[in-house]
């Protein structure tokens, strides 16, 4: 037997089953990156679903206006225990978001939310959950003819 057919059946000893290395290699981080996708896409979900309860809260809260001062037509000025229980009444009503609301000066109210979104594949590394906030503010103004005033 020729010397070159010698070493080059050699040579395909030593390398047989590399290709299946190979794929199962390729195969594990490609479930990987899928996984990482369906997570991210899950959080950046969750981040939303966050901020929106957050400004419908401080909208709820918003509306809450000391009836008197609004009535004369001399502004508007939110009522702060009334506008806080608002917010607060909203938070409640969603079983899987927590928050918290206040009142600063005399129109402007703050929500800011929290919430967990469970992760599908990266609870596989360790990573069982990651946490998503939100935050919205609402000025109260009163408008003449579309100006603030």
């Amino acid at each position: 037997m020729p010397r070159t057919t010698l070493h080059r059946r050699r040579r395909l000893e030593r390398e047989r089953g590399s290709v299946t290395i190979w794929m199962i290699t390729s195969a594990t981080a490609m479930i990987l990156l899928v996984g990482l996708a369906v997570d991210v896409g899950g959080q950046v979900h969750a981040k939303q679903r966050a901020q929106d309860i957050a400004v419908e809260a401080a909208r709820a809260g918003g509306q809450q206006l000391q009836a008197p001062t609004a009535v004369r037509g001399r502004g508007a000025v939110a009522d702060p225990g009334q506008a806080i229980s608002a917010a607060r009444n909203y938070l409640a009503g969603t079983s899987d978001v927590t928050g918290t609301a206040s009142v600063s000066g005399a129109n402007t109210i703050t929500v800011n939310t929290t919430s967990r979104y469970e992760t599908k594949f990266l609870s596989i590394i360790g990573i069982g959950s990651l946490t998503v906030t939100g935050h919205a503010q609402v000025q109260i103004t009163r408008s003449v003819g579309g100006m603030p005033r």
